[in-house]
């Protein structure tokens, strides 16, 4: 039987997923489609000016920063997974989607730790949409120094087309 209490902390963390994975969807389609320009002025502003407003994350979960870069016949991810071992990280992939999750184990001192603020242990959760659809059964991973590489082949490899000079005409004018 679940007491009221067990209850309420149950409904809390699945408000508090449902909140992660909204986020994480925002986060992704705000990486879409803001110019890069544009989000790194923001980013810049956000990260120069909140921390002094606002706790630094009300979540006990956290989103990677990731790299994606589309080598034409392979697409390459980087993320950063600080404080986190190779054993505590999680990846699905499928063809045009990637979830990684990564839960570091808390350290055991003998006695419970009453801290007083705790930043450092949290989890991260991220889900993207791939530029690109890739075999994820060929899929390689690495994880060194808290950065998780991982590659994917595409599914549709394609070749990278070399840029063309094209001149420009002057009409005089004339249209």
């Amino acid at each position: 039987m679940t007491t009221r209490d067990d209850w309420i902390q149950e409904v809390i963390a699945n408000v508090g997923g449902v909140l992660d994975a909204a986020l994480a969807t925002v986060e992704d389609l705000y990486q879409r489609f803001v110019p890069e320009e544009q989000r790194s002025q923001a980013e810049h502003l956000y990260k120069t000016y909140v921390p002094e407003i606002m706790p630094r994350h009300w979540s006990p979960t956290r989103t990677p920063e990731i790299d994606v870069i589309d080598l034409g016949t392979e697409l390459h991810l980087v993320a950063d997974l600080p404080g986190v071992k190779k054993e505590d990280i999680d990846i699905d992939l499928m063809p045009d989607t990637i979830h990684i999750s990564a839960e570091p184990q808390a350290e055991v001192e003998g006695e419970q730790q009453s801290y007083a603020c705790r930043e450092r242990g949290c989890a991260y959760k991220r889900r993207i949409s791939l530029p690109a659809t890739v075999i994820p059964e060929k899929a390689k991973a690495r994880f060194n120094n808290g950065v998780l590489e991982i590659t994917m082949p595409r599914k549709e490899p394609v070749e990278k087309v070399k840029a063309v000079k094209v001149n420009i005409k002057d009409t005089g004018g004339q249209k």
